[in-house]
């Protein structure tokens, strides 16, 4: 038997490590369907969620695995820390006796987070040597201790995904320098680095001296039915006033800014869709209230990523506000973009390296200071105009034509193919 016959008669096994509920992550499940492709017994290693509990699923042949806290008294805490708000103006009004529970937020966590961290790490050890894996995808630093451990035990080849600067992430409690060292470290005994944004992987090169990471970008997988029929057409049939924000529903996304400057908007809404955490989504119907604009935001649950291109063709404009709270932020070309351009609609986009350039070479939208609640309110009622409106979607519909999953998928197979065994590579 030929020794290519050989290796592929053994079906080699590929782990996606994600530290999610990998429900509504698009990135991981392209990667997962192109592993798929390359023959490779694919699974995925995800974790409890709030809105996911159960330990094995599978999607389209996928098989995903969570881990997490093992015992219900376990996640009964860690559950109830991790929800705990602070009450809401109007409740302190009404009943003064009650007291916020920010400070007792913030003498549990830190002890919740690390006590999660390390049952987190053993359980995915556990896993890896379960499952002994020939390649493992290890999306984003907090996975990377586990895919450096089957590399250790298993001989695993190990692929180092950062889909955001994490020593330079939104809302960092650990210590710069430790993630730092640690990551200088991954980079230096991975098998192979990619990022998400080509300023990531800029940042990356120069900040740890390795070669240029390839950049495989966050673009939506449409089939050939999907492409011929871009960008949507309304339900309607009409063009509206409605500014869309699709994604994690987050500090520094900037939607807190988008609802104060859709009150200098008058007769125009902004559609919030996407998963949240109860405490911050109780912020954000705080500052609704606040701000007197619950007739112009709504907030909906999120949708499946194969559905996400398609819900936002009733939409006028795409929102991608982004604060720049941190340099992961500053140069992030985040996958709503992509979204946008082709559901058809003109961006509001951070005036940011990344996502400026984006927007302003293909001429589909505006770019703002992010910060400034005026200039929000300005471009959006200037892209919600009927005549500006239709100029930008002319630009947006020639752009969608560029973007093609197939041209990034091609990065990915190309890092792929240097992992693996000779006879698979053939």
């Amino acid at each position: 038997m030929s020794r290519l016959r050989a290796v592929q008669e053994r079906h080699e096994s590929a782990l996606l490590i994600v530290r999610n509920a990998f429900d509504h992550d698009s990135r991981v499940l392209r990667a997962a369907h192109t592993l798929q492709s390359l023959g490779f017994e694919t699974t995925v290693l995800a974790v409890f969620s709030w809105t996911e509990r159960r330990q094995l699923t599978d999607h389209d042949g996928i098989q995903v695995r969570r881990i997490g806290p093992t015992s219900r008294l376990a996640w009964f805490v860690y559950s109830h820390v991790s929800t705990l708000a602070p009450i809401s103006a109007k409740a302190a009004r009404s009943a003064p006796h009650k007291l916020s529970l920010e400070p007792v937020k913030r003498l549990v966590r830190p002890f919740m987070r690390w006590v999660s961290t390390l049952v987190y790490y053993g359980q995915g050890v556990r896993e890896v040597r379960r499952l002994a894996p020939e390649l493992v995808h290890c999306n984003d630093y907090n996975t990377v201790w586990i895919g450096l451990a089957a590399k250790w035990l298993c001989g695993s080849r190990v692929l180092y995904d950062s889909h955001e600067l994490w020593p330079d992430r939104n809302g960092r409690p650990e210590p710069r320098w430790w993630l730092l060292l640690c990551e200088r470290f991954f980079v230096r005994h991975v098998d192979a680095v990619i990022t998400a944004s080509p300023g990531y992987s800029a940042e990356m090169e120069r900040r740890y001296g390795i070669p240029l990471p390839p950049a495989v970008c966050n673009v939506p997988d449409l089939t050939t039915a999907e492409r011929a029929s871009l960008p949507p057409e309304r339900a309607d049939g009409t063009s509206g006033r409605v500014a869309v924000y699709v994604g994690g529903l987050l500090t520094n996304r900037g939607l807190e800014q988008s609802i104060r400057a859709i009150a200098k908007v008058p007769g125009a809404t902004v559609r919030i869709v996407g998963p949240s955490a109860p405490a911050y989504r109780a912020r954000l119907d705080a500052l609704i209230e606040a701000e007197g604009v619950g007739d112009q935001v709504e907030i909906v649950p999120p949708v499946p990523p194969s559905d996400v291109v398609r819900t936002l063709a009733d939409s006028d404009v795409g929102l991608c506000l982004i604060q720049p709270a941190c340099l992961s932020y500053v140069l992030t070309m985040p996958n709503k973009l992509y979204e946008y351009t082709l559901a058809g609609l003109p961006v509001l986009g951070s005036d940011f390296p990344v996502i400026g350039q984006f927007v302003r070479e293909r001429g589909i939208g505006l770019t703002v200071d992010p910060e400034d609640i005026d200039a929000i309110a300005a471009a959006l009622r200037e892209l919600l105009d009927p005549v500006r409106n239709a100029e930008f979607r002319a630009a947006t519909a020639s752009a969608a034509a560029e973007i093609d999953w197939n041209q990034e998928e091609s990065k990915l197979i190309e890092v792929y193919r240097e992992l693996l065994p000779a006879g698979r590579a053939a």
